[in-house]
Order: C-alpha cells, then sequence, then structure tokens
C-alpha cells in the first residue's frame, strides 16, 4: 500500500539533506532538523568513498525501520550512525513478499548489535486516516531544490532525495513521534525522470499497512512489544 501528501514539511541535517524549495534559506530547514531524535542513517563504501546508503527510524533500542531495497544492499560491516555515534548491524529481515526491482511490500526491518539509549523511539501508526495530515521528512541523502516556483505550499516543503531511501515519514507532535510511512520510491514521469524536481510524486510504504507483520517479527524475534499510536 502507498500514498502521498500533497502537502508536505521537510527536515534535513546540517551536512546533507533532501529536495527542498528553492527559495526557502536552507538554514531553516536545518535549524528544524535539530528536533529529530528518531531518525538514524546507513553508511556503505562506494569506489573507497563513504556515501548514505538510507535513512531510517529507530522502533526500538536495537531495532529499526527501513526500506526493503535499502536493506537488501546492507551487509553487517556497515555502519549504522545515530548523531555522532556509530553502531553496526545484527541482522536484517526484508518483508516475505518483497521482490528486488519491485516496489511492493518495500519495507524491512533492521537489528542493531547494541542499543542506542538515548533516542526518541518512533511509535507504530495503527490508523489510516493520514490523507490530509501533515508530514515531516527526514532525510540526509543528497541534496539540492526543485528549481522553479512552487503554488500553495508549506513554508518547509521538500522531498526525498538520493539516499533518503527507507526514510520516516512523521506525524510529530510535543511528546511523541508516530511514523506513518517509509521512503520507498519516486514517480518523475512528469519531469522525464529526473529525480527531485518539482512535479514528482513520492511514495511510502504505509506502516499501518505493514503493522501486523513488524509487530510479529520483532515479539518473534526478541520478544518486543512496541507502542502505537493513532494519527487521529
Amino acid at each position: 500500500m502507498k500514498w502521498m501528501f500533497v502537502l508536505l514539511l521537510a527536515i534535513t541535517s546540517t551536512a546533507h539533506a533532501m529536495i527542498i524549495r528553492h527559495d526557502v534559506e536552507d538554514t531553516k530547514y536545518q535549524a528544524a532538523a535539530q528536533s529529530d531524535n528518531s531518525t538514524v542513517t546507513f553508511l556503505g563504501l562506494y569506489k573507497g568513498d563513504e556515501i548514505v546508503l538510507g535513512t531510517d527510524s529507530l522502533i526500538d533500542k536495537q531495532w529499526i525501520v527501513t526500506a526493503a531495497h535499502v536493506a537488501n544492499e546492507l551487509k553487517t560491516d556497515n555502519k549504522v550512525q545515530f548523531k555522532t555515534d556509530f553502531y553496526s548491524i545484527k541482522e536484517v529481515i526484508k518483508h516475505p513478499l518483497w521482490k528486488e526491482r519491485h516496489f511492493p511490500n518495500d519495507i524491512a526491518l533492521v537489528q542493531l548489535a547494541s542499543s542506542i539509549e538515548d533516542a526518541t523511539l518512533a511509535k507504530l501508526n495503527h490508523a489510516s486516516t493520514e490523507t490530509g495530515k501533515i508530514a515531516t521528512f527526514v532525510g540526509r541523502g543528497d541534496y539540492g531544490n526543485g528549481l522553479v516556483g512552487v503554488a500553495n505550499a508549506l513554508p518547509l516543503e521538500g522531498i526525498s532525495g538520493p539516499g533518503d531511501s527507507g526514510g520516516p515519514a512523521y506525524l510529530a507532535s510535543a511528546d511523541s513521534v508516530c511514523l506513518i510511512g517509509v521512503s520507498s520510491w519516486q514517480n518523475a514521469e512528469s519531469t522525464n525522470w529526473e529525480e527531485g524536481k518539482y512535479g514528482v510524486i513520492e511514495h511510502y510504504s504505509r506502516i499501518s499497512y505493514f503493522r501486523d507483520w513488524i509487530e510479529q517479527t520483532l515479539f518473534k524475534a526478541s520478544n518486543i512489544r512496541l507502542a502505537g499510536c493513532s494519527d487521529s
């Protein structure tokens, strides 16, 4: 199951960012990013350089939700970054119905070898009434902007870029973070398949649809029961 939001609030990190509005200063996105305490980054090597493989959400001290196509590239020697600290991977579990180079069921779980103690754990969304609400996107992949004007946009509108796959769509409040989606793929047909330009359509794997699989998998693997949330 996939869906999209017409109005999106995106936040970025100070190092790399998402694809943002061209008419808003990057520092405003960076300032908003300081409140994020639930997101990690997968790092890997490409031709000798360290790159971002994906952006992902902590739902337990040792468990991460990401996209299956990101998890498919992971090995136990890949580094996981949270803030300025690094962690190693113990296990990768992809959805059993996911197929390589296919978008349905693009969701996975990654277990860390050690716990992250000081994160704000994202709760799993149980509802399916996200349409029309404002989501917060977090990404640490490539950065840029849409290059042309925006109509009827939010002040910090944005969209995922390369390296942001697996990243979250949150409904954030003052006292909790509700995970509603995982960045899966981008339909860029309207821009002649150029990523990140105005007009592309972002697709996210819907957490409420995959909630049962996530909860059953974690309980079987680690006897963990997760806290849920509602978007109402």
